[in-house]
């Protein structure tokens, strides 16, 4: 089966696509990638530099289309394929496709214009189409936020098919190593949690200090001066992916995410394989990913959370909960190992290539048929 992979931007910038196009499912031929010629194209950024210059031009194309109060539409010509899958995206072509997606709202380039009248009027109207024939969920929390967009609408909600994030298995899990390592990773700042995570980091790296913390994120510049003066964190800048996995992650006892902003978040099932326990936070797709004191734990977010601006809540119980499941995750090795055990099999029945290939290709199988 020829697939061809639409997306609105010059190119998906996210290990879900690029995991689908490195890993397809037995048969399909994606056919505008080549792993060959255009590897480098769909390389997720690991520059902090780079991925600011993104940051911004994604911005200004949000307040384009904001003004407009467009959705994410795409159109391409002279397509020979079977089907189409679209990436956060919905397609004005005249041809069976399908459209993936982290939540509702993402098939637009901002929310508000997927909850304007207008906007969700054309979503609704191209996800009514008979030439759209299945939606792809991340997760349940995607569904659900579906059902509540287009409630008892059976054109729409009768098409949803759930397909979880998948990566192969890691070539290297574990690597020696002195100190015990609890890490923090993620490409956006405040939307991840990292003014909470350094606030913490900074305070148990004094008690102690021979755990090595580690914060790998792009930094504002008055945070990183406050915080570079602590000699026991380790501060780093963006990484590129081939590192993370072979050198950064097998060095890992901890993961320590509070991950406010994600809808779905790659790091934690990408940690998950290496049978690594995780802390983060009780919101979206999170519980999908860790079940609460068998692979991580889950910390419950004050009732006012989302009112406070950029993600700056310092609430004091939920931090005071977030440093008591570190403390006892940093002090008894015992439970990481059973943990880490936990997530190891947690990953293989949930984001393994073998049961996302299986689904995929059912999913493709099915849409082009109907």
């Amino acid at each position: 089966m020829r697939v061809f992979l639409q997306y609105p931007w010059k190119f998906p910038d996210s290990s879900y696509y690029k995991n689908i196009l490195d890993f397809p499912p037995e048969g399909i031929e994606f056919v505008n990638y080549s792993k060959k010629k255009d590897k480098d194209k769909f390389e997720i950024i690991g520059s902090s530099k780079k991925f600011e210059r993104m940051r911004k031009f994604k911005n200004v194309l949000r307040k384009i289309l904001g003004f407009l109060q467009l959705p994410n539409l795409t159109y391409s010509k002279n397509l020979s394929c079977d089907l189409i899958h679209c990436a956060h995206c919905l397609s004005l072509n005249r041809k069976p496709w399908i459209v993936d997606t982290e939540t509702y709202d993402r098939i637009a380039a901002t929310g508000s214009i997927a909850f304007s009248k207008f906007g969700k009027r054309i979503i609704k109207n191209r996800l009514e189409s008979s030439y759209c024939k299945k939606i792809i969920c991340w997760s349940e929390d995607c569904r659900s936020s579906f059902e509540k967009a287009f409630p008892k609408n059976k054109k729409i909600l009768d098409k949803i098919e759930l397909l979880h994030f998948a990566l192969p298995e890691p070539k290297i899990k574990k690597i020696k190593h002195k100190k015990l390592r609890v890490l923090f990773v993620a490409r956006w700042f405040n939307a991840k949690g990292g003014l909470q995570t350094l606030h913490i980091f900074d305070k148990f790296s004094k008690k102690y200090p021979s755990v090595e913390f580690m914060f790998i994120c792009p930094i504002p510049k008055e945070i990183k001066e406050k915080y570079s003066k602590n000699k026991n964190l380790v501060l780093k800048e963006l990484m590129s992916q081939e590192i993370l996995l072979n050198e950064i992650y097998p060095k890992t006892d901890i993961f320590f995410y509070p991950g406010f902003g994600d809808s779905y978040g790659f790091a934690t099932p990408e940690i998950l394989s290496y049978g690594i326990p995780v802390i983060t936070s009780n919101t979206f797709a999170k519980n999908e990913q860790v079940i609460e004191g068998e692979n991580g734990f889950l910390i419950n977010l004050p009732n006012n959370f989302w009112k406070y601006e950029n993600y700056v809540c310092m609430d004091k119980r939920m931090l005071k909960d977030f440093e008591e499941k570190l403390d006892l995750l940093i002090n008894n090795k015992s439970l990481r190992k059973k943990m880490g055990k936990s997530s190891l099999n947690h990953w293989k029945k949930m984001f393994s290539l073998e049961k996302r290939n299986a689904q995929l290709k059912k999913i493709y199988m099915e849409a082009i048929k109907n």
